[in-house]
Protein backbone atom coordinates (compact mmCIF):
# COMPACT_ATOMS: atom_id res chain seq x y z
CA UNK A 1 0.00 0.00 0.00
CA UNK A 2 1.48 3.43 -0.81
CA UNK A 3 3.04 5.03 1.99
CA UNK A 4 2.29 8.30 3.32
CA UNK A 5 3.17 11.62 1.95
CA UNK A 6 6.58 11.96 3.26
CA UNK A 7 7.25 15.81 4.87
CA UNK A 8 11.33 16.30 5.44
CA UNK A 9 10.68 19.74 7.06
CA UNK A 10 9.35 18.33 10.09
CA UNK A 11 13.20 17.36 10.83
CA UNK A 12 15.47 19.35 12.34
CA UNK A 13 17.55 21.66 9.06
CA UNK A 14 21.09 19.85 10.47
CA UNK A 15 19.74 16.79 10.15
CA UNK A 16 18.23 16.75 6.73
CA UNK A 17 21.37 18.34 5.31
CA UNK A 18 23.56 15.20 7.11
CA UNK A 19 21.31 12.56 5.30
CA UNK A 20 21.73 15.11 1.52
CA UNK A 21 25.10 15.25 2.04
CA UNK A 22 25.73 11.47 1.61
CA UNK A 23 23.65 11.08 -1.14
CA UNK A 24 25.08 10.54 -4.86
CA UNK A 25 24.78 8.84 -7.76
CA UNK A 26 25.82 5.18 -6.82
CA UNK A 27 24.92 3.80 -10.81
CA UNK A 28 28.09 6.18 -12.13
CA UNK A 29 30.51 4.18 -9.31
CA UNK A 30 32.36 1.95 -11.92
CA UNK A 31 32.66 -0.87 -9.05
CA UNK A 32 31.30 -4.10 -8.62
CA UNK A 33 29.34 -3.29 -5.06
CA UNK A 34 30.15 -0.49 -2.69
CA UNK A 35 28.81 -0.12 0.88
CA UNK A 36 27.30 3.31 1.60
CA UNK A 37 26.68 4.21 4.71
CA UNK A 38 24.14 6.73 5.70
CA UNK A 39 21.96 6.94 9.41
CA UNK A 40 18.05 7.41 9.48
CA UNK A 41 16.01 9.57 12.09
CA UNK A 42 13.04 7.11 12.92
CA UNK A 43 10.10 7.66 10.87
CA UNK A 44 12.44 9.33 8.08
CA UNK A 45 11.22 7.78 4.64
CA UNK A 46 12.89 7.81 1.38
CA UNK A 47 10.57 8.58 -1.41
CA UNK A 48 10.63 5.93 -4.41
CA UNK A 49 12.90 5.21 -6.52
CA UNK A 50 15.03 3.55 -8.71
CA UNK A 51 18.69 3.00 -9.94
CA UNK A 52 20.54 0.43 -12.35
CA UNK A 53 22.07 -1.03 -9.54
CA UNK A 54 20.90 -4.07 -7.25
CA UNK A 55 20.80 -3.73 -3.29
CA UNK A 56 21.17 -5.45 -0.05
CA UNK A 57 19.29 -2.87 1.94
CA UNK A 58 20.58 -3.64 5.66
CA UNK A 59 20.60 -1.66 9.03
CA UNK A 60 23.13 -2.76 11.95
CA UNK A 61 20.67 -1.34 13.79
CA UNK A 62 17.22 -0.12 13.75
CA UNK A 63 13.73 -1.64 11.83
CA UNK A 64 12.87 -0.24 8.36
CA UNK A 65 10.21 -1.12 6.06
CA UNK A 66 10.83 -1.61 2.27
CA UNK A 67 7.87 -1.21 -0.22
CA UNK A 68 7.34 -2.16 -3.70
CA UNK A 69 4.53 -2.76 -6.18
CA UNK A 70 4.45 -6.45 -5.23
CA UNK A 71 4.35 -5.81 -1.49
CA UNK A 72 6.04 -4.83 2.02
CA UNK A 73 9.33 -6.47 3.32
CA UNK A 74 9.81 -5.12 7.15
CA UNK A 75 13.86 -5.66 8.43
CA UNK A 76 15.28 -5.70 11.73
CA UNK A 77 18.94 -5.50 12.70
CA UNK A 78 19.59 -9.35 11.84
CA UNK A 79 17.43 -9.58 8.33
CA UNK A 80 17.72 -7.49 4.72
CA UNK A 81 15.87 -6.66 2.07
CA UNK A 82 17.64 -7.45 -1.72
CA UNK A 83 16.12 -5.42 -4.85
CA UNK A 84 16.78 -5.77 -7.97
CA UNK A 85 18.21 -3.13 -10.35
CA UNK A 86 15.41 -1.30 -11.89
CA UNK A 87 12.66 -1.70 -9.32
CA UNK A 88 10.98 1.31 -8.16
CA UNK A 89 10.97 0.52 -4.08
CA UNK A 90 10.51 3.32 -0.95
CA UNK A 91 11.76 2.88 2.52
CA UNK A 92 10.07 4.15 5.70
CA UNK A 93 12.47 3.63 8.49
CA UNK A 94 10.59 2.66 11.34
CA UNK A 95 12.55 3.15 13.98
CA UNK A 96 16.68 5.48 14.38
CA UNK A 97 18.81 3.02 11.86
CA UNK A 98 22.29 2.94 10.79
CA UNK A 99 21.78 1.84 7.39
CA UNK A 100 24.68 -0.30 5.51
CA UNK A 101 23.18 -0.70 1.87
CA UNK A 102 25.13 -2.84 -0.48
CA UNK A 103 24.86 -2.07 -4.07
CA UNK A 104 25.95 -4.43 -6.78
CA UNK A 105 26.32 -4.08 -10.23
CA UNK A 106 24.16 -6.30 -12.18
CA UNK A 107 26.71 -7.70 -14.31
CA UNK A 108 28.88 -8.53 -11.35
CA UNK A 109 27.00 -11.71 -11.12
CA UNK A 110 24.57 -13.71 -13.77
CA UNK A 111 22.53 -15.16 -11.26
CA UNK A 112 21.51 -12.52 -9.00
CA UNK A 113 18.26 -12.93 -7.38
CA UNK A 114 15.66 -10.79 -9.61
CA UNK A 115 12.79 -10.40 -7.19
CA UNK A 116 12.57 -8.62 -3.94
CA UNK A 117 13.10 -10.58 -0.51
CA UNK A 118 14.18 -10.57 2.91
CA UNK A 119 16.60 -12.52 3.80
CA UNK A 120 19.00 -13.00 7.18
CA UNK A 121 22.02 -11.50 8.19
CA UNK A 122 24.20 -13.88 9.68
CA UNK A 123 26.81 -12.82 12.13
CA UNK A 124 29.32 -13.49 9.00
CA UNK A 125 27.44 -11.31 6.23
CA UNK A 126 27.48 -8.30 8.57
CA UNK A 127 31.18 -8.78 8.97
CA UNK A 128 31.56 -9.31 5.45
CA UNK A 129 29.20 -5.77 4.81
CA UNK A 130 31.33 -3.84 7.44
CA UNK A 131 34.27 -5.22 5.79
CA UNK A 132 33.01 -4.18 2.08
CA UNK A 133 32.68 -0.12 3.39
CA UNK A 134 34.20 2.55 2.02
CA UNK A 135 33.45 6.03 2.67
CA UNK A 136 35.08 7.70 -0.50
CA UNK A 137 32.00 8.28 -2.86
CA UNK A 138 34.35 7.58 -5.51
CA UNK A 139 36.54 4.35 -4.53
CA UNK A 140 39.34 3.78 -6.39
CA UNK A 141 38.13 0.54 -9.39
CA UNK A 142 41.70 -0.61 -8.53
CA UNK A 143 41.00 -1.51 -5.25
CA UNK A 144 38.81 -3.68 -6.50
CA UNK A 145 40.94 -5.39 -9.27
CA UNK A 146 40.98 -9.26 -9.60
CA UNK A 147 42.99 -10.58 -6.47
CA UNK A 148 43.06 -7.69 -3.77
CA UNK A 149 41.99 -7.91 -0.64
CA UNK A 150 38.19 -6.02 -1.72
CA UNK A 151 37.90 -8.40 -4.68
CA UNK A 152 38.14 -11.23 -2.14
CA UNK A 153 35.34 -9.79 0.33
CA UNK A 154 32.85 -8.66 -2.44
CA UNK A 155 33.22 -12.33 -4.02
CA UNK A 156 32.48 -13.88 -0.78
CA UNK A 157 29.84 -11.31 0.22
CA UNK A 158 28.01 -11.93 -2.98
CA UNK A 159 28.31 -15.38 -2.12
CA UNK A 160 26.87 -15.00 1.03
CA UNK A 161 23.73 -13.33 -0.29
CA UNK A 162 23.30 -15.34 -2.85
CA UNK A 163 23.39 -18.41 0.07
CA UNK A 164 20.91 -17.38 2.46
CA UNK A 165 16.92 -18.55 1.78
CA UNK A 166 14.15 -16.29 1.80
CA UNK A 167 13.11 -15.19 5.18
CA UNK A 168 9.10 -15.00 5.73
CA UNK A 169 8.99 -11.11 6.29
CA UNK A 170 6.74 -10.47 3.47
CA UNK A 171 3.53 -9.04 2.98
CA UNK A 172 2.34 -9.66 -0.69
CA UNK A 173 -0.01 -6.78 -2.32
CA UNK A 174 -3.00 -7.70 -4.38
CA UNK A 175 -3.63 -6.10 -7.31
CA UNK A 176 -7.41 -7.27 -7.45
CA UNK A 177 -9.37 -3.32 -7.23
CA UNK A 178 -12.11 -5.25 -4.91
CA UNK A 179 -8.81 -6.69 -2.15
CA UNK A 180 -6.65 -2.86 -2.41
CA UNK A 181 -9.34 -0.60 -0.25
CA UNK A 182 -8.97 -3.88 2.40
CA UNK A 183 -5.43 -3.92 2.54
CA UNK A 184 -5.04 -0.65 2.11
CA UNK A 185 -7.69 -0.02 5.36
CA UNK A 186 -6.08 -2.87 7.29
CA UNK A 187 -2.42 -1.46 6.95
CA UNK A 188 -3.92 2.17 8.24
CA UNK A 189 -5.82 0.46 11.32
CA UNK A 190 -3.92 -2.81 12.27
CA UNK A 191 -7.08 -3.06 14.79
CA UNK A 192 -9.45 -3.52 12.89
CA UNK A 193 -11.45 -6.24 13.84
CA UNK A 194 -14.12 -6.74 10.73
CA UNK A 195 -14.45 -10.23 9.85
CA UNK A 196 -14.07 -11.58 5.74
CA UNK A 197 -17.78 -11.53 5.66
CA UNK A 198 -18.07 -7.82 6.93
CA UNK A 199 -15.05 -6.80 4.62
CA UNK A 200 -17.27 -8.50 1.38
CA UNK A 201 -19.79 -6.32 1.69
CA UNK A 202 -18.02 -3.51 1.97
CA UNK A 203 -16.49 -4.14 -1.34
CA UNK A 204 -19.38 -5.57 -2.79
CA UNK A 205 -18.63 -9.06 -3.22
CA UNK A 206 -19.17 -12.35 -1.50
CA UNK A 207 -17.09 -13.90 1.05
CA UNK A 208 -16.05 -16.63 -0.49
CA UNK A 209 -14.93 -14.47 -3.67
CA UNK A 210 -12.77 -12.53 -1.71
CA UNK A 211 -11.19 -15.82 -0.14
CA UNK A 212 -10.09 -17.11 -3.19
CA UNK A 213 -9.16 -13.55 -4.56
CA UNK A 214 -6.81 -13.61 -1.47
CA UNK A 215 -5.20 -16.57 -1.81
CA UNK A 216 -5.29 -16.50 -5.61
CA UNK A 217 -3.30 -12.98 -5.35
CA UNK A 218 -1.09 -13.25 -2.46
CA UNK A 219 -1.01 -17.27 -1.56
CA UNK A 220 -2.21 -16.14 1.86
CA UNK A 221 -5.98 -16.47 3.49
CA UNK A 222 -7.49 -13.35 4.47
CA UNK A 223 -6.94 -14.16 7.95
CA UNK A 224 -3.09 -15.34 7.34
CA UNK A 225 -2.71 -12.07 5.42
CA UNK A 226 -3.86 -9.70 8.50
CA UNK A 227 -2.03 -11.50 11.25
CA UNK A 228 1.07 -11.53 8.97
CA UNK A 229 0.80 -7.71 8.50
CA UNK A 230 -0.13 -7.06 12.20
CA UNK A 231 3.07 -9.49 12.47
CA UNK A 232 5.79 -7.48 10.44
CA UNK A 233 4.19 -4.09 12.04
CA UNK A 234 4.84 -5.30 16.04
CA UNK A 235 8.30 -5.43 14.84
CA UNK A 236 8.47 -1.43 14.83
CA UNK A 237 6.48 -1.16 18.41
CA UNK A 238 8.79 -3.72 19.71
CA UNK A 239 11.42 -2.07 18.99
CA UNK A 240 10.51 1.01 19.84
CA UNK A 241 10.15 -0.50 23.69
CA UNK A 242 6.38 -1.06 23.94
CA UNK A 243 5.50 -3.96 25.90
CA UNK A 244 4.28 -7.21 24.25
CA UNK A 245 0.63 -7.07 25.95
CA UNK A 246 0.33 -3.52 24.64
CA UNK A 247 1.49 -4.39 21.53
CA UNK A 248 -0.87 -7.38 21.02
CA UNK A 249 -3.66 -5.00 22.13
CA UNK A 250 -2.82 -2.07 20.09
CA UNK A 251 -3.04 -4.36 16.63
CA UNK A 252 -6.05 -6.18 17.49
CA UNK A 253 -5.40 -9.40 18.78
CA UNK A 254 -7.63 -11.23 20.45
CA UNK A 255 -4.99 -11.64 23.95
CA UNK A 256 -1.46 -11.90 23.99
CA UNK A 257 -0.74 -15.58 23.78
CA UNK A 258 -2.65 -15.49 20.22
CA UNK A 259 -0.08 -12.42 19.42
CA UNK A 260 3.14 -14.83 20.75
CA UNK A 261 1.75 -17.99 18.89
CA UNK A 262 1.75 -16.16 15.68
CA UNK A 263 4.80 -13.96 15.99
CA UNK A 264 6.50 -17.39 16.57
CA UNK A 265 5.02 -19.12 13.42
CA UNK A 266 6.37 -15.66 11.93
CA UNK A 267 9.89 -14.87 13.16
CA UNK A 268 10.30 -18.50 15.04
CA UNK A 269 10.78 -17.34 18.08
CA UNK A 270 8.83 -15.60 20.91
CA UNK A 271 8.49 -11.99 21.45
CA UNK A 272 10.77 -11.98 24.23
CA UNK A 273 13.80 -14.07 22.40
CA UNK A 274 13.68 -11.83 19.57
CA UNK A 275 13.72 -8.62 21.72
CA UNK A 276 17.00 -10.11 23.45
CA UNK A 277 18.58 -10.46 19.77
CA UNK A 278 18.73 -14.09 19.78
CA UNK A 279 16.91 -14.79 16.47
CA UNK A 280 20.01 -15.62 14.94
Amino acid sequence: MPMDVFDPSKFPESVRAAIEAQWFDVDAVPVPALVVPINYPTDWQIERHSHRKAQLIYCISGVMTVETEQGQWVAPPNRGIWVPGGIEHEILINQAAQMRTVYVAQDTRANLPNRPFALAVTRLLRELILAALVTDRAPDPHLYAPGTPMAHVVEVLLDQILAQPASDLHLPFPGDRRLRPICTALTGDPADRRSLKEWAKVVGASDRTVERLFMAETGMTFHRWREQMRVLRSLALLANGRAVKNVALELGFANPSTFISMFRKTMGVTPGTYLKGEAL
